[in-house]
C-alpha cells in the first residue's frame, strides 16, 4: 500500500523513510502543496535463486576431468608455498 507523506515530513524523517522502503519495501508518494512531486519505492532487485536451483546449477555446470583438477590443486599448492616463502612468481 502506497503512503503519502508531504516533502517537509520527508527531509525530517529522510533515514527513516528509505529503511522503511528498503527493509519493508514501502512505497511513499510525495506531496508538495497539493501536488504529489514524486515518489519513493524500491529499486528492482535482482532475481534471487533457491537452494534446489543451485544445487542443480552446479551439478550441471562444466566440471574439470581428474587431470586438470590435479593440476589446478598442484597449481594452486605451488603459488601457496611461494607466497608464504616470500619468492617471486615472475609476474611482477
Amino acid at each position: 500500500m502506497t503512503k503519502l507523506i508531504t516533502v517537509t515530513d520527508m527531509i525530517r524523517s529522510f533515514s527513516d523513510i528509505v529503511a522503511r522502503v528498503y527493509y519493508k519495501g514501502e512505497i511513499f508518494d510525495i506531496k508538495k502543496g497539493h501536488n504529489i512531486v514524486a515518489r519513493l519505492s524500491p529499486a528492482k532487485t535482482r532475481a534471487t535463486i533457491g537452494i534446489s536451483e543451485l544445487n542443480n546449477f552446479f551439478k550441471e555446470a562444466p566440471h574439470l576431468d581428474s587431470d586438470d583438477a590435479e593440476d589446478f590443486e598442484n597449481t594452486l599448492k605451488e603459488t601457496r608455498l611461494l607466497k608464504d616463502s616470500g619468492a617471486s612468481m615472475g609476474w611482477e
